[in-house]
C-alpha cells in the first residue's frame, strides 16, 4: 500500500505541478507569471514532503528501488529547467537521485529521447 500511496502522491502532488512548471518555463517560454509562481509554490511544497521523507532512507519505500522511486524521479533530473539546485535546497533528494542514477542501465532521460535536449536549452 505504501508504494501505491507514493505513486498517487507523485501523480497528484509532485509531477502534476513540477512537470507543468518545467513545460511552461522550458518549452512555453512564458517567463515568470502568476501561474508559474503558483506552480512553483505547489512544486516546492511537494518537494519538501519528499525531502523530509527521504531523510535517513536509501529509497522511498524499501531499502531497494521500487516503481515509486521511478515514478517520483521522472521529472527531477532537470533541476535547471525546474529551477532548483538539489544539493543546496534538497540534499536528501540529491542523494536519492544519485542512488537512482547509479543503478545498472540508468540513462539520463534526455539520452532516451531523440532530438533532446531542445536546441537553445
Amino acid at each position: 500500500m505504501e508504494i501505491l500511496r507514493w505513486l498517487l502522491f507523485d501523480n497528484h502532488k509532485l509531477t502534476s505541478y513540477t512537470a507543468t512548471l518545467r513545460f511552461m518555463r522550458t518549452f512555453g517560454n512564458t517567463g515568470e507569471t502568476p501561474v508559474t509562481e503558483f506552480l512553483e509554490m505547489r512544486s516546492q511544497t511537494a518537494l519538501g514532503i519528499l525531502e523530509g521523507h527521504l531523510a535517513g532512507r536509501a529509497f522511498v519505500v524499501n531499502d531497494r528501488p521500487t516503481i515509486a522511486d521511478l515514478s517520483l524521479c521522472g521529472y527531477l533530473y532537470w533541476p535547471d529547467e525546474i529551477g532548483v539546485v538539489w544539493e543546496e535546497t534538497h540534499p536528501n533528494i540529491a542523494a536519492w537521485l544519485g542512488r537512482i542514477a547509479a543503478l545498472d542501465g540508468w540513462q539520463h532521460p534526455y539520452e532516451l529521447m531523440p532530438g533532446h535536449p531542445p536546441k537553445g536549452s
